[in-house]
C-alpha cells in the first residue's frame, strides 16, 4: 500500500512482491544520485516437527565382499524469514547417543504496507516498511559419545544476530543445547533526498536465546553477534553492536546462556493470537534449586524456587497445551 506520495520523484523507489504455493518474498531498493539501498525478505507458510533418538556402537560393516569404515553424519538446516538453525555433526568409529526435539512454524500475512512521504517545506523522504511475516523454532538436542573422534557444530541465527558453537576433534562430548529464535515482525525506515541516502533502520522484533552445557575434550568454539539497527552507508552492512568469540582447547565442563532481544512494536500491533505463541524467553530452569548454596537462595527472593526448580516452566508448557493450537508446540519437557 502506497500513500502520500508527491507528484514528482527523482529519488527511484523499486518494490516486487511475489505470492506463490512454494514460498512467499518481496524486495525493494532506494536509490539516490549517490546511495543505494535494498531488502529481500522470504518466507512461507510452514508447520513442522521433528522429534528422534538414535543409540548405538559406530562400527565397521561388511557389504559385498568389502568393509565399510565407521562413520556417522547428522545434517540440519532449516531457515523463514531470516530466521535459521543449522546442526552438523560427524563422527568416527565409537559409542554414540543423540536425541532430537524441534519444531518449527512460520505465518505469512500477504500485506506488506509500505509509505512514501515528503512533508512540506522539506527536501527529504521518509520511506517506511511494515511486514508481519512471524516465524519461531524450538529446539533441544542432547549428545554423547566416546571413541577416535567426533565434530559437532551448531548455528542459530535471527535476522542479523546469531549464536554457534563448534566442537572439534573430540575423543569424548556431551551435550544438552536448547534453542529458542522468533520473529514477530520487521519495520524499516529510510530517510533521504534526491542527492542522497541519510539513514535507513531495519527494525525486526525478533529473539534468540541459546542455552548450552558441554563436557568436551577437543577444541570448543563458541561465537554471539548482536547487531545494530542503523544501516553502514559506506560499508553496506548493518555493524556489530556486540559479539564475542571463545576458544577452548583440552578438556572443559562448559555452560552458556544467551539471550538477544530486539522490540520496535507497531503503535497499531495488538495481535493477540502472535502473542499467544512466541514465547518471551528461554525456559525459565536454568538449575537445581537443591544445589544453591543458601546465600543464593537467599538474595534471590521468596518466590524464585519456582524459577530454579522448573515448577514455573512446566506450569507454563501445561497451560500452553492446552489452551492453544497443538501445532504451535511447546518446548520439551526436560
Amino acid at each position: 500500500m502506497m500513500s502520500r506520495i508527491p507528484p514528482a520523484i527523482i529519488l527511484l523507489v523499486a518494490v516486487v512482491l511475489t505470492l506463490n504455493a512454494d514460498a512467499d518474498y518481496w524486495s525493494s531498493s532506494v536509490d539516490t544520485n549517490s546511495s543505494h539501498w535494498s531488502i529481500y525478505r522470504e518466507s512461507t507458510n510452514v508447520s513442522f516437527n521433528l522429534s528422534s533418538s538414535v543409540e548405538g556402537k559406530i562400527s565397521p560393516v561388511e557389504s559385498r565382499g568389502r568393509i565399510l569404515s565407521p562413520y556417522q553424519s547428522y545434517y540440519e538446516d532449516m531457515s523463514a524469514n531470516d530466521v535459521r538453525l543449522k546442526q552438523r555433526t560427524s563422527s568416527l568409529e565409537g559409542n554414540y547417543k543423540s536425541s532430537d526435539e524441534i519444531m518449527m512454524k512460520s505465518l505469512v500475512y500477504p500485506s506488506i504496507k509500505i509509505t512514501l512521504d515528503k512533508p512540506v517545506g522539506t527536501d527529504i523522504y521518509e520511506i517506511e516498511y511494515n511486514e508481519t511475516w512471524p516465524v519461531i523454532i524450538k529446539a533441544n538436542r542432547t549428545l554423547a559419545y566416546s571413541g577416535k573422534q567426533i565434530n559437532n557444530r551448531d548455528f542459530e541465527g535471527n535476522n542479523g544476530d546469531f549464536a554457534s558453537s563448534n566442537f572439534l576433534y573430540n575423543h569424548e562430548l556431551s551435550k544438552e543445547l536448547e534453542s529458542v529464535i522468533w520473529l514477530k515482525n520487521m519495520n524499516a525506515t529510510v530517510l533521504a533526498t534526491d542527492e542522497a541516502i541519510l539513514l535507513a533502520e531495519f527494525k525486526p522484533t525478533k529473539y534468540l536465546g541459546q542455552m548450552i552445557h558441554a563436557n568436551t575434550s577437543g577444541i570448543a568454539d563458541l561465537c554471539f553477534r548482536l547487531s545494530d539497527s542503523k544501516h553502514d552507508l559506506k560499508h553496506h552492512n548493518y555493524p556489530a553492536l556486540s559479539g564475542g568469540e571463545e576458544r577452548y582447547y583440552g578438556a572443559y565442563d562448559l555452560a552458556r546462556k544467551i539471550e538477544m532481544k530486539s522490540a520496535f512494536e507497531n503503535s497499531n500491533d495488538t495481535d493477540d493470537e502472535l502473542d499467544s505463541w512466541l514465547p518471551n524467553w528461554l525456559p525459565c530452569c536454568v538449575g537445581g534449586w537443591d544445589d544453591m548454596e543458601q546465600l543464593d537462595r537467599s538474595g534471590s527472593g521468596t518466590d524464585a524456587k519456582g524459577i530454579f526448580d522448573c515448577t514455573c516452566f512446566k506450569q507454563d508448557a501445561e497451560t500452553t497445551k492446552n489452551n492453544h493450537d497443538p501445532q504451535a508446540g511447546i518446548m520439551p519437557k526436560r
